[in-house]
Parts: C-alpha cells; structure tokens; sequence
C-alpha cells in the first residue's frame, strides 16, 4: 500500500516545515500550503487521506476552509485535525462544528500529533471501509447509500463504471500499471462529478476496475459525456508510445490465443428511479447486470440510461 498522504495548512513556516520533516521520517507523503486559498485548492487536486488545519490563516478562517472542505464532494470524508494556539472550549466547538474530527493545541509533541492522525486516518478506514488503493467508499458503505436514496423516495440515478479491455493492459503492462489505471479512474470520476456540480453527489469503489456514482438528479448526459471525455484524454499517459501509435495492444485470451485489443475505455451503465419506485440495493444491482454487458459490448467508451426507469 502507498504512504498516507497528509496536507498540512499553516501560514507559520516553522510549524510547517517541522511538521513536514517529522511525518516524512515516519514515511508519510507529506504536502503544504500557507493560506485557506491555497490549501482547499490543494485539498481537492491532492486528495490527501488526512489535513491538518491551522484555526488562524492570513486569508480566511480555519473554520470556514473546513466548511468548504466538508462541502466538496470527494473531500467530505476527509480527516480534518484542527490546530490552534488557544485551547479554549469554545474553539473546540467551533472546530468541532465547521465538521473536524479532532482538535489539537499549539505547541504540540509531534508524537502526539502523530498518535491522533494515526486514530483519525484509522476511524476513516474501519467506518468508511475505504477502498486501500483509491480511498473511495467500499462495499458497505455503497449499500448504506443506496438504502438512504431509495427510503427518501427522491430523484437519483446510480451510475455503474467499468474499464473496458482492463485485464488485457494488466497483462501487457503488469499489475502496478494496472493500480495507476485505478487510482487513474477513480481521480477522473471524483473530479468530474465535483466540477458538474450536480447535487447530492456520491462515489464509491466496488473493488477492481469497478466503480459507483449517485445522484439526486435523473439527467446524467452531460455527467457521462464529460467524464467518458476526461477519461478517454487521461487513460493514453499510461500506455507506452508505440502501443499508442498502433491504437491497440497485443495480449492473450483465455485459449492462449494472442488477439489485438484497443484502448481502454470507460463503459458507464444507468439505472434511475424516474419510472419505478425500488425496494432494496439487490434490485438496482439486478437491473445492472444486463445494460453493463450490453453497454461493454461496444468495445469502446460508452454510456446506455435504462429506458424503463
């Protein structure tokens, strides 16, 4: 598994740069930023698995960047560990309030720190069962979802995503290739279902090359068309230039038959509520079965909308 990732914002350079140096030499991947401006915008292009969050920054209050942060879609799960020179109660709860997980004061032992991003970054996994290779909600918390929109009984749709001709580029090009494929993915779908800006949005990480979206809206077009667009421009920066330059690769089929299969694409498979009212996860999931194959079947990206919901 990969170092956790830490995004530390602090507009004292001392703090930052101890912090940094500290959490490095215990093997952590480390980022910063000295202002609120800064650090959201690094939040969401880092996506790091936790950030530490001065209380006092030059451009905008602690507790209005943890707002934000708890805002935007693909950070709302993100551990946020306020730091503060003032261990007053009532800054706890302001902190605490804006959507923190927990509350430290300056100056702190960098053990300590260290013990409680350890307990934050670990709550996140064992509540979210995070996926370990994209941080993306699993299987449990999925089903959770979908059992929330459908006992609301308002508009959503769910979106099914699967990497076409995955396990081909896996043989071709090994499996740590494949990884980068995934964690690939799952940042193309994070950022683009944020920047469509359709309400209510979640997105989770079934295992594999297969992943889940939903929405509270019923007009997913233009969600699939930038996402399959995305998706079609990043996948060409992991294939080596004269696979590209053929359009396809060589690899072998289940008889040992070499074939010539192309890039790989992104097929998407909707099912909404628009027309039909569910009872349980089990019968979104049915539903799927047959658009995601007929939709794989074009070999290419592509999205189908189940026109009987």
């Amino acid at each position: 598994m990969s170092a956790h990732k830490i995004l530390v914002i602090d507009d004292e350079e001392d703090i930052r740069e101890s912090i940094r140096d500290y959490f490095e030499s215990q093997g952590f991947e480390m980022r910063v930023a000295m202002n609120g401006t800064l650090g959201l915008q690094m939040a969401i292009d880092e996506r790091p698995d936790l950030i530490l969050l001065d209380v006092e920054l030059p451009d905008m209050s602690g507790y209005v960047v943890c707002r934000n942060i708890r805002a935007t879609p693909e950070l709302q799960h993100t551990p946020i560990i306020m730091l503060t020179a003032h261990a007053l109660e009532k800054e706890e709860l302001s902190g605490f309030e804006a959507g923190a997980d927990d509350y430290i004061a300056k100056p702190f032992k960098p053990s300590r720190l260290l013990a409680r991003v350890g307990t934050a970054i670990g709550r996140l996994e064992r509540t979210l069962d995070a996926n370990p290779l994209t941080r993306l909600p699993g299987n449990m918390s999925i089903h959770t979802e979908l059992e929330r929109r459908i006992s609301s009984n308002k508009p959503f749709a769910v979106l099914y995503f699967d990497l076409n001709n995955f396990k081909s580029f896996n043989d071709r090009y090994g499996f740590m290739r494949g990884d980068e494929a995934i964690k690939l993915t799952a940042d193309v779908l994070t950022k683009m279902f944020a920047a469509t800006r359709i309400k209510g949005s979640f997105l989770g990480h079934v295992g594999g090359d297969d992943f889940i979206g939903v929405v509270d809206s019923h007009d997913v077009m233009q969600l699939c068309e930038v996402v399959i667009d995305m998706f079609e421009r990043s996948i060409r920066t992991l294939y080596d230039p004269e696979d590209l330059a053929r359009g396809r690769i060589t690899s072998v089929d289940r008889t040992g038959k070499r074939v010539e299969l192309p890039i790989m694409g992104l097929a998407i498979a909707v099912i909404t509520n628009r027309q039909r009212k569910f009872e349980h996860p089990a019968e979104i999931s049915l539903i799927s079965g047959d658009l995601k194959k007929w939709v794989k079947s074009a070999g290419r990206s592509a999205y189908a909308i189940d026109r009987r919901s």
